[in-house]
């Protein structure tokens, strides 16, 4: 079956729940956006499991640059308990009088409905330069 109107608005609103606790720095709330076995891979490396998602996200807020992510041009389709995304990411720190440009890239998702929820189970990003 198709995704819904309900499960493309659960999924735009774990794209930004993504966003809000790397920013916050709250790791049991981000790693909450994956799956247990989830990883976020990139240019500098691969996290996977909870427990290193966790750290990832508290390591990110310690850097003390108030970062922001902000996803944009959100894609998804997907079939019953499975969908694909894709989103834009522009990264930078809220530190100072002026804010500061850090990245911008490509996200390309895994995702699956697990007890109801959405959740990423791999995300790939792609810096632009």
């Amino acid at each position: 079956m198709p995704l819904t109107i309900d499960d493309v608005t659960a999924i735009q609103q774990l794209y930004a729940r993504y966003c809000h606790t790397l920013d916050d720095g709250d790791g049991e709330a981000f790693s909450a956006c994956f799956t247990p076995e989830g990883s976020l891979g990139g240019a500098g490396g691969s996290v996977a499991g909870r427990e290193k998602l966790v750290r990832f996200a508290t390591k990110i807020a310690a850097s003390g640059r108030n970062l922001r992510h902000l996803n944009s041009g959100i894609w998804i389709e997907g079939d019953g308990d499975e969908a694909v995304g894709r989103a834009y990411l522009l990264a930078y720190s809220g530190s100072g009088p002026t804010p500061e440009f850090l990245s911008s890239g490509r996200y390309r998702d895994s995702l699956r409905r697990v007890d109801g929820a959405w959740l990423f189970v791999q995300r790939d990003f792609t810096p632009d330069a």
